[in-house]
């Protein structure tokens, strides 16, 4: 029984169509039994057109374990329904609406709604089969049928038992089997999603172990109150770990601290990260590069060679936007370079606007330029913000628009005269207020330094 239902079952099918096979064959064997059960009665009243159209329709109902097998599972399910449908109108017709034959029309209709993938096919078969049954139900011979005879009298309230009790069989079985395979189907969800908790567990267990691998390598809450005047980072990753990196180094010259934005964010761009931050240790620490065009020219000399082995068609546009700052305290000199990221310095109440080189570090459509070194003179009282485009670039607020860099300008102009504490503060409650339910699109990345 098991193998005979299994017929044209394979695990590659997917759990509903399999679902399906199984009615189908379920169907089939009993429309067989049904059918051969007729045959003995029909070749008792020698009623030669029953008997062929029995063995007829039972060579139908072998059809379809032949087609399953074959794959061809749709045309199985069409070419049974249809066989059925027939079948139960012509049995009807011959032995008449007392046979109660035509109930099983209703069976077969329920076997469409469960096997049939095309919603025009499914209505233009239900149309038929319902205009089909009240048809038979007004047909005037219906009641007596063609084939009835006064022979036929005794044995035609057995047969009438028979057929209902076969519908009510089937009904049952439609019953138990559907029951039991949705239980089966639940245990396997159940299954399934325990698999699923357990690697999510497993790969969240594993972002989080790199989130403490990637938080190490930025610059510590030490380092930066050793070597920075009054300051705030403002650092809102997207996901757990983040594309968006701040790191610093001290140097003779003063102190180098960078605020960057690799390509990506997530893991992705945390691979990035780790790859700059990288490439920052190693031209700053190992080649004493320290001017910060030069080092930016040097990274992302690094970081095409590095990626350039899998770029087999040239098209690797990884690497990251950034704003390089070296801070000469002694000098109150700011020197740096800039890639693709402009970033601010408030002045007396005024915003001056750094500009920056229009390219990646990274590849891009001119990584042979080199960046543009620039120095500024600071005066006591400056505030610098250097930033990424997570901030301007969330969508919020009552009409569901992008911040935009116009809006953090003047907040940056509104809260510059605060401690920095409670620039920090007022930052990270006007993005939560703007940001409200919507998802957060992108990481974010705030340095402000005031002298």
């Amino acid at each position: 029984m098991k193998k005979i239902l299994n017929i044209g079952v394979v695990n590659t099918n997917g759990d509903g169509l399999n679902r399906k096979i199984r009615v189908n064959n379920l169907i089939s064997l009993i429309s067989a039994i049904i059918m051969l059960g007729y045959i003995p009665m029909a070749v008792y009243f020698s009623l030669t057109a029953v008997v062929v159209l029995n063995v007829l329709f039972m060579g139908f109902s072998c059809m379809s374990f032949y087609l399953n097998s074959r794959g061809w599972y749709n045309a199985s399910f069409y070419i049974g329904c249809s066989y059925g449908l027939i079948y139960f109108v012509c049995g009807t017709l011959l032995y008449g609406l007392s046979s109660n034959l035509h109930f099983f029309i209703l069976i077969v209709c329920l076997l469409a709604i469960t096997l049939f993938r095309s919603n025009l096919i499914l209505r233009i078969f239900l149309a038929l089969s319902v205009a089909s049954f009240f048809a038979l139900l007004l047909y005037p011979e219906g009641r007596s049928g063609i084939v009835y005879t006064e022979a036929m009298r005794e044995v035609q309230h057995i047969v009438a038992t028979l057929n209902l009790f076969f519908l009510f069989f089937v009904t049952i079985l439609f019953f138990i089997f559907f029951r039991r395979d949705n239980l089966l189907h639940q245990k396997a969800i159940v299954e399934q999603k325990s698999i699923i908790e357990e690697k999510q567990k497993e790969i969240l267990d594993s972002i989080n172990y790199a989130k403490r691998i990637q938080f190490s390598l930025l610059a510590g809450k030490s380092l930066l109150e050793q070597h920075l005047p009054e300051h705030f980072v403002l650092f809102n990753p997207k996901d757990v770990v983040s594309g968006d990196f701040y790191w610093a180094a001290p140097v003779s010259d003063g102190f180098l601290y960078i605020t960057a934005d690799c390509t990506g964010h997530g893991v992705p761009g945390a691979f990035m990260s780790l790859l700059n931050i990288s490439k920052l240790s190693q031209v700053i620490h190992e080649n004493k590069i320290t001017r910060p065009d030069l080092v930016l020219n040097a990274v992302r000399g690094e970081i095409i060679q590095a990626l350039s082995a899998q770029d087999t068609d040239g098209e690797n546009k990884d690497g990251m936007d950034a704003i390089l700052c070296k801070l000469d305290l002694k000098g109150m000199i700011l020197h740096y370079a800039a890639a693709n990221n402009a970033f601010y310095i408030v002045r007396n109440g005024a915003l001056i606007t750094c500009k920056p080189d229009k390219m990646p570090v990274g590849k891009g459509h001119d990584d042979t330029r080199p960046f543009t070194y620039n120095q500024l003179a600071l005066y006591a009282g400056d505030v610098i913000y250097t930033l990424t485009d997570g901030f301007a670039d969330q969508f919020g607020g009552p009409r569901g628009k992008k911040f935009k860099y116009k809006a953090l300008e003047e907040l940056l102009l509104s809260v510059h005269h605060l401690p920095m504490a409670e620039q920090h503060e007022r930052l990270q409650k006007t993005f939560a207020d703007w940001k409200g339910p919507l998802e957060q699109v992108d990481d974010v990345l705030i340095i402000g330094v005031k002298l």
